[in-house]
């Protein structure tokens, strides 16, 4: 929900690891999930407060992650119509995200940000809303990328995140256990490292992986609240 990172590599195997970033009071997700969308089979950790998600792998190959905000912090004025964990799900009813973007309602739904990853086309789409506006746009699938949460990180921060990722990135073996540490050990202050603690309860509960090799989709959730982890292959 409030970290993602995107790793591909020359042998076809694409890492994709997301940090979630919540107040322990939420409870702990319950995975492996599935629901039946049109696009086939939906796999995910299920938020036990909405019932939503904040990441989901479909058996037709598509990954989608929902980050908390557009571009910069937004002021909370709820009651909104629909839990934004909700509407990642609900993105799984449209061919692809370009076309959710095109037919979605999003009045009265709080500003997110849905990354989009499609393992058949090779595409990356991004939708922004802010509140007001939707921004679409398609990302390189051939580079790295990371993605932090505008409401829990100011600008400067998210640069400085994205100056520890690309230091990450020299590491000659970017494999799934060096993404893995990536997302657990990386930053300087825990406040805003990569696995966040404020001390006020708000900190990473969970870290979840897909490791896609062309042939298979292994999605492993690791939950930090209970240390458990779960792996299941979609």
């Amino acid at each position: 929900m409030c970290t993602l990172t995107f790793i591909p590599s020359s042998t076809n195997e694409v890492i994709i690891t997301s940090n979630r970033d919540e107040h322990i009071s939420r409870g702990n997700s319950a995975f492996p999930v599935t629901v039946t969308k049109k696009t086939g089979e939906v796999f995910f950790p299920q938020d036990p407060k909405a019932g939503g998600t904040w990441l989901a792998a479909s058996n037709a190959g598509v990954i989608t992650v929902l980050l908390n905000g557009a571009f910069e912090k937004h002021k909370h004025l709820p009651p909104y119509r629909l839990s934004r964990g909700i509407i990642l799900l609900d993105s799984f009813d449209f061919t692809n995200l370009y076309e959710f973007n095109a037919e979605y309602d999003l009045n009265d739904i709080e500003p997110f940000t849905i990354v989009q990853f499609d393992l058949r086309s090779q595409t990356i789409s991004e939708l922004r809303w802010n509140g007001s506006f939707k921004h679409f746009s398609e990302l390189d699938y051939s580079i790295p990328h990371i993605w932090s949460s505008a409401t829990l990180y100011s600008k400067k921060i998210r640069t400085e995140r994205e100056n520890w990722f690309s230091n990450w990135l020299e590491n000659p073996e970017l494999n799934s256990e060096k993404m893995l540490d990536f997302h657990k050990f990386s930053g300087t202050d825990i406040s805003n490292s990569i696995s966040m603690n404020r001390g006020n309860g708000l900190q990473t509960v969970s870290i979840s992986q897909l490791v896609s090799t062309g042939k298979q989709l292994n999605f492993t959730h690791h939950n930090l609240l209970n240390q458990t982890n779960k792996s299941i292959s979609v």
